[in-house]
């Protein structure tokens, strides 16, 4: 006789349970629903449809066409470059513009490979095994990315508008450069430890790095592009008066179109995971693009806060950039963000209730995604739901754009870019604090 293990699951429990689902008829409706189709179309709520319209008693003027960074996962350069485009679209009347994704990503390709391949350098000795050598190694050239990593860039290389450098297929399709940058800072990584193992001295492996770095430009710039350093401009605003560039820089340009103070631009975030404190800064161990650039400093603070002052900024006219965990309550092709979006629980009989807190302790929940808020409708002085610019293309939400309940900003977003004019004075003083390192697998990175 076979012995029972116990906790296993054995040909009695297997019974029981079918017995429960067979006997039951609204398993049956849901089985035959549920197997033939998409569960999310399935299972979304018609009275939530219902109830979320699309009129915002307050929007920003300007109304920018839907970008679409399409298969690749770099959101977050998305939507600070149609948060930034913003501000150029006011100040000079432009009624269309874009700033080129391809000429951000092949610079953010090229310092992470170089970030990394300094970390890995510091790391020769480390068991291969090591978490933090394995963090590197496991994705060494991830799309993901922040709000420090735009302004290191921009900081550094400038921008240029999208006609100037258009999208190339790998830009769309970012896989095939992770794997063959990835695969030269694997080789990289290899051939250095060896030479240390070796005896080699430091100035010759560095040297190695370098010439590797050599082949990883090359990568890239034959998959996207050789970026310029100089072009030429024109448009014509809404009075239809002519605008001209010639022989412009990418760092003139962002200067005269642009700007905004990168330096000046704080990020308040609202995660009440395990550990977090508010009134405390943060920052991610390895997160980051650039030798020598901004690390992510970030504030903890109550989610009513970043409210008050998304509310405060569309109010004055100006967009918000923000994070969130779109994977939760969200349902892509009807545009609508809302608890309850999804009747799980009624398809299934059973509740889906964790609080934030739990979602984020427990890796139900993370951040995912940045997009845009481009307005609100507010009832009796208090927002009810919020429009959101996403980068995903037309085809998804109305014509690219979301709705997101008053409710689901609660529940799911977690941080906020501030320019300094909206900084609460009383955040001033907490970020002078030296910030807690965090891992560099933290939920927030």
């Amino acid at each position: 006789m076979k012995k029972t293990v116990k906790g296993a699951i054995n040909p009695d429990l297997v019974k029981k349970y079918r017995g429960k689902c067979l006997e039951d008829s609204t398993f049956r409706i849901a089985m035959n629903a549920v197997t033939r189709g998409n569960l999310q179309d399935i299972a979304l709520n018609r009275d939530v449809l219902n109830s979320n319209n699309w009129t915002f008693s307050t929007e920003i003027e300007e109304k920018p066409d839907i970008s679409d960074q399409k298969r690749s996962g770099t959101c977050w350069m998305f939507a600070d470059l149609n948060w930034l485009r913003t501000f150029t679209m006011k100040a000079w009347k432009i009624e269309k513009l874009e700033f080129s994704h391809n000429y951000v990503m092949f610079y953010d390709k090229l310092e992470k490979a170089n970030y990394y391949l300094e970390k890995l350098m510091d790391m020769l000795d480390q068991d291969i095994d090591d978490r933090r050598v394995r963090f590197i190694l496991d994705n060494p050239s991830p799309d993901g990315g922040e709000w420090h990593m735009i302004v290191n860039l921009i900081n550094k290389y400038g921008l240029v508008p999208k006609e100037v450098m258009p999208d190339t297929w790998n830009r769309e399709n970012s896989r095939f450069i992770n794997e063959l940058v990835g695969y030269k800072i694997r080789e990289a990584f290899a051939r250095m430890r060896a030479m240390a193992a070796e005896g080699t001295d430091h100035d010759a492996i560095r040297e190695y790095k370098t010439s590797m770095m050599n082949t990883i430009y090359r990568i890239l710039a034959t998959c996207m592009g050789v970026p310029p350093t100089t072009f030429n401009w024109s448009f014509k605003d809404k009075d239809k008066k002519y605008h001209q560039e010639t022989d412009i820089t990418p760092q003139a340009f962002y200067e005269k179109y642009v700007g905004l103070n990168l330096d000046t631009c704080y990020t308040l975030a609202s995660c009440p995971a395990h550990g977090m404190e508010y009134g405390r800064m943060y920052t991610i161990d390895l997160f980051n693009n650039m030798v020598g650039g901004h690390d992510w400093h970030w504030l903890n603070v109550p989610v009513k806060e970043l409210k008050k002052i998304a509310l405060k900024m569309l109010k004055k006219g100006d967009a918000v950039l923000f994070g969130c965990d779109v994977t939760q309550e969200s349902h892509s092709k009807e545009g609508i963000m809302a608890p309850e979006v999804f009747d799980y629980s009624l398809v299934f009989q059973t509740p889906f209730e964790m609080d934030k807190t739990n979602r984020l302790n427990l890796g139900q929940s993370r951040l995912t995604h940045s997009m845009v808020l481009t307005g609100v409708e507010i009832i009796d002085k208090k927002p009810v739901r919020w429009k959101v610019e996403n980068s995903w293309g037309t085809e998804v939400g109305q014509k690219g754009f979301f709705v997101m309940t008053d409710a689901w900003f609660d529940a799911h977003v977690l941080d906020l870019i501030v320019p300094q004019k909206y900084m609460p004075n009383k955040f001033a003083e907490p970020f002078n604090q030296d910030p807690i390192l965090l891992p560099p697998w933290h939920i927030m990175a």
